[in-house]
């Protein structure tokens, strides 16, 4: 790995800003990294090497005219491939939608060019985005960096394998039940579900839930996490969805420390479902947290445990939209499963979308309960470390349901829409990433960070090269 693809946002944009680094340079050198491991790591579905050259020099020439327009400019950068990218196809990671070319940007993305940050490509994801793998891909499955044996997580997978590979210097993904989060803990990288509201879905291609989708950042760290948010967040009146909120700098007090934070432990559920080996990391993240003068205080979420049973309330919306496709056959699917979900769930009742409507409504009020006694909380992104890629995924508690088995822990946050963050907290026996999910009330996405950002500092410093940094020859 080359020592300006090492580098995070915050340390490569003042490079750029004082003209010691190139914008060109900085995509080249992007470019040349996806040639030499893209074809083991499948993280991109499609590159635009001329378009991100010729973006790269307009930023170039703009910064020697003394029109630098902040930290991103001249920055690589991927978007997942259900994101809307003017020109460019976007896939869902689908063979039916090979050809499908949009017209325009997603707002995510008109703010991010604005912002000067240089598209280089679309980022591969599981087909949908309706698994928690990205194993089944019409065009192949992502391999995790760390072991390529295994699951980068899902559904933005190819995101958060590109950022940890540093193929790219950050990522935007979509989030319904931990599809930033589980592949950022998957693969050892900082993974943002923002409150919900914040970011705009427009240009967020269907299947999506108008009522649990967030699009967040998946990042080297957490101050580039933050950086990026910058850019992403606002109101957006072409989303129904969006909510008005202050303008607020998310960068800005990150290094205010935890101080008197009170740090929520919930005493249900997530430590249950968690495998020995993560719990053990997590729980030593939170005994930092107490060291940098964090309050750690027991909270009890005890209707989360049900939150598989919610499900049915959020997916009609992917059903309505995939149904046409099913009557294809399941061939027509990458992933098998999905077809499987699309026809039962044609058999779920009306009294089962009301019954799930007030569980959702139950563990939302738990949370805010929960909230009034402490300013976050803390506990593991996902409930083992990365699976093998060809083995299904199992909970360490024997079970394979696939409404559970890889969302177990980050589908309440997208049901409440709490901003959640998963920061790397250390490495298992066989030296995979595992992550530390904190999360905190809506609109306080800046606590979630600074917290996280506490965090990093005193426990990794930042970002951690995966192995396939050191075998790339």
């Amino acid at each position: 790995m080359t020592e300006l693809a090492r580098l995070p946002i915050h340390d490569l944009a003042p490079l750029i800003a004082r003209r010691e680094v190139s914008p060109v340079e900085v995509t080249r050198d992007a470019l040349a990294r996806i040639e030499a491991l893209d074809g083991r790591l499948r993280t991109f579905i499609a590159v635009w090497p001329d378009q991100a050259l010729a973006d790269a020099r307009t930023a170039e020439a703009e910064i020697a005219g003394g029109g630098t327009r902040g930290p991103l400019h001249g920055v690589p950068i991927g978007i997942k491939d259900n994101i809307a990218v003017a020109g460019w196809p976007t896939t869902n990671g689908s063979s039916l939608m090979t050809d499908h070319v949009t017209d325009y940007d997603a707002t995510v993305v008109s703010r991010l060019r604005a912002a000067g940050a240089v598209i280089v490509g679309k980022n591969n994801m599981h087909e949908w985005a309706m698994g928690g793998t990205s194993a089944k891909s019409a065009f192949g499955a992502v391999h995790n960096p760390w072991d390529e044996r295994r699951s980068p997580g899902g559904s933005s997978g190819g995101s958060a394998a590109a950022v940890s590979a540093s193929l790219v210097y950050g990522s935007v993904g979509t989030d319904n039940k931990g599809s930033v989060r589980l592949p950022a803990a998957f693969c050892g990288v900082v993974g943002l579900k923002p409150t919900y509201g914040l970011v705009s879905r427009f240009g967020e291609l269907p299947p999506t839930s108008a009522t649990t989708d967030h699009l967040g950042p998946i990042a080297k760290d957490v101050r580039d996490a933050a950086l990026l948010l910058n850019a992403m967040a606002g109101y957006d009146q072409a989303d129904p969805c969006s909510i008005r909120s202050a303008t607020r700098n998310f960068a800005e007090g990150i290094d205010g420390g935890v101080a008197g934070v009170r740090v929520g432990v919930p005493s249900d559920y997530f430590f249950e479902q968690a495998a020995e080996q993560v719990e053990v990391l997590v729980r030593a993240a939170v005994s930092t947290l107490e060291s940098l003068g964090a309050e750690v205080r027991e909270v009890r979420l005890p209707s989360v445990r049900h939150t598989p049973l919610v499900d049915v309330a959020s997916t009609a919306e992917s059903r309505a939209f995939l149904l046409p496709f099913a009557r294809l056959g399941p061939e027509a699917f990458a992933d098998r499963s999905i077809w499987d979900r699309l026809v039962v769930g044609e058999f779920l009742r009306m009294s089962d979308f009301l019954k799930a409507s007030r569980l959702r409504n139950l563990i939302r009020r738990e949370f805010l309960t929960a909230m009034e006694q402490v300013d976050v909380l803390a506990m593991p992104t996902a409930a083992s470390p990365a699976t093998p890629l060809e083995a299904p995924p199992t909970l360490p508690n024997g079970d394979r349901n696939p409404l559970t088995m890889t969302t177990t822990l980050t589908a309440p946050f997208n049901y409440v829409g709490m901003p959640a963050v998963s920061v790397p907290c250390g490495l298992s026996p066989d030296g995979l990433p595992i992550g530390l999910m904190l999360a905190g009330p809506h609109w306080r996405d800046d606590l979630v960070l600074r917290v996280a950002y506490a965090y990093e500092q005193a426990a990794t410093g930042g970002y951690m090269a995966p192995p396939i940094a050191g075998r790339e020859a």
